[in-house]
C-alpha cells in the first residue's frame, strides 16, 4: 500500500519568538535612540534657550518639546533597556517644528532636514522609515516652494530627495547583507537544512506550545543507512551527493510547517507538528519510503532509518530528544530501512471481509 501522506496544513498558533537576528537589529535601533538622544540633548538645547532669547517662542517650545521627549528615552533606554515613547510621536513633532522652521526662520531650517532623514532610517523599521519619508518629502517640499526663494527650495528637493533614495537603497543592502548572514548562521550549507544551532529555538517553542494546548509536535530522528559504506565505495563526493539528494527529497515530501535540521554527519531531525502518534508515524514511513523509491545513487538503494516521538506533557526537551534517538537506533536495529514505533497501514474493509 502508498504510505500515507498528511495533508499539507496552514501555520499553527505557536508562541512568537525573535530570532538572533531580530534581536540584534532591535538591539541596535535601541542603541541608536540612546546616543541620538544625548546628541539632542547637547546639541539642541542651546538652541531651545536661543529661541527663546530671540522671542520665537513656539520654535522655542517645539524644540524644547523634542529635547524632554529624548531625554525621557535616553534616560529609560540606559536604566531598563526598553523606549517608553515610540519614535512615531517624536517623528510627528519633529515634523511640525520643520514645517514651522520654514515659516518663522526661512531657509536655514533646511540643513535640519538632512540629519532627519537618516534618523528616521536609523530608528524605525525599513517599511515604516519608506512611509515616513515620503511624508516627510510630499510635506516638506511643497512648504519650501511657498516659504522660500524658488531656485532654492528645488536645490533643497533635488538634495533631500537624493538622500532619501541614496539612504534607503544602504539600508535596504544592509538588509539583504544580514538577513544572508542570518540565514547562513543557521543553515547547513551542504544541504541547504537547518543546523543544530537553531535546532532548539524551534523545538522549545514547540514544546511550549505543547504545554498550552496549541496543537502538537513529533520529532523524527533520521538516519541515512550504511552512510559510511556509501563514502567508501562511491568516495565523500558521492557521499555529499547523497545527502543532499537526501534532503531535497524530504524537503519535497514535507510539509510548509515542518522543519528539517542537519544534527549530525547522516542524521537529521524532522520536527513536525499538528500530527498525533499514528498521523506522526504515517508521515515518518511516507518519507521512509520517499527515500527508498528515489534514485539517489544511480542504482545503488539508499535508504533511511527513522525514529518517531511524540511530545509528552511534563516532559524535558532532552528526554523528548532522547527517546526519538532510542527509536531511531531500534529502527537500525530491526533492519533499517523501517520506522519505530512502525507503521501499520489500513486494511481495506474488502479485504478484512475476505480474510475472514
Amino acid at each position: 500500500m502508498e504510505p500515507m501522506q498528511p495533508a499539507d496544513r496552514t501555520e499553527p498558533a505557536t508562541l512568537p519568538y525573535k530570532s538572533t537576528d531580530e534581536n540584534l537589529v532591535a538591539s541596535f535601533r535601541l542603541q541608536f535612540n540612546l546616543y541620538f538622544g544625548l546628541a539632542t540633548l547637547i546639541l539642541l538645547s542651546p538652541y531651545a534657550v536661543n529661541h527663546f532669547i530671540a522671542g520665537r517662542v513656539a520654535m522655542a517650545l517645539f524644540t524644547s518639546l523634542i529635547v524632554l521627549i529624548t531625554a525621557v528615552n535616553t534616560v529609560t533606554i540606559y536604566r531598563h533597556k526598553r523606549q517608553p515613547i515610540p519614535f512615531a510621536y517624536l517623528y510627528a513633532l519633529i515634523m511640525v517644528t520643520l514645517v514651522a522652521g520654514l515659516f518663522l526662520q526661512g531657509e536655514s531650517i533646511i540643513y535640519w532636514y538632512y540629519p532627519f532623514a537618516f534618523i528616521v532610517l536609523s530608528s524605525v523599521e525599513h517599511r515604516q522609515a519608506r512611509i515616513m519619508l515620503f511624508v516627510s518629502f510630499a510635506l516638506l517640499v511643497p512648504t519650501a516652494f511657498y516659504t522660500i526663494d524658488p531656485p532654492i527650495a528645488a536645490r533643497f528637493a533635488a538634495t533631500y530627495l537624493m538622500v532619501c533614495v541614496l539612504g534607503d537603497v544602504v539600508v535596504a543592502l544592509l538588509d539583504r547583507v544580514q538577513k544572508q548572514q542570518a540565514a547562513l548562521a543557521i543553515t547547513d550549507p551542504l544541504t541547504g537544512a537547518l543546523n543544530r544551532r537553531s535546532m532548539l529555538t524551534h523545538i522549545e517553542n514547540a514544546a511550549e506550545s505543547c504545554r498550552r494546548g496549541l496543537g502538537t509536535a513529533s520529532l523524527l530522528t533520521i538516519d541515512i543507512d550504511n552512510f559510511k559504506h556509501i563514502n567508501d565505495t562511491f568516495g565523500h563526493h558521492a557521499g555529499d551527493d547523497a545527502l543532499k539528494a537526501v534532503v531535497d527529497t524530504i524537503i519535497q515530501r514535507k510539509r510548509k510547517l515542518d522543519n528539517l535540521f542537519r544534527t549530525g554527519g547522516e542524521e537529521f531531525t524532522m520536527l513536525a507538528r499538528d500530527l498525533d502518534k499514528e498521523g506522526s508515524i504515517a508521515f515518518a514511513d511516507s518519507l521512509r519510503a520517499a527515500v527508498e523509491q528515489s534514485d539517489i545513487l544511480d542504482g545503488e538503494p539508499v535508504t533511511v532509518s527513522i525514529g518517531v516521538a511524540n511530545f509528552e506533557q511534563n516532559e524535558s526537551i532532552d528526554d523528548w530528544i532522547r527517546r526519538a534517538d532510542d527509536h531511531m537506533y531500534l529502527a537500525k536495529r530491526h533492519g533499517r530501512n523501517c520506522i519505530s514505533p512502525p507503521f501499520i497501514a489500513a486494511v481495506p474493509l474488502t479485504e478484512q471481509t475476505e480474510k475472514a
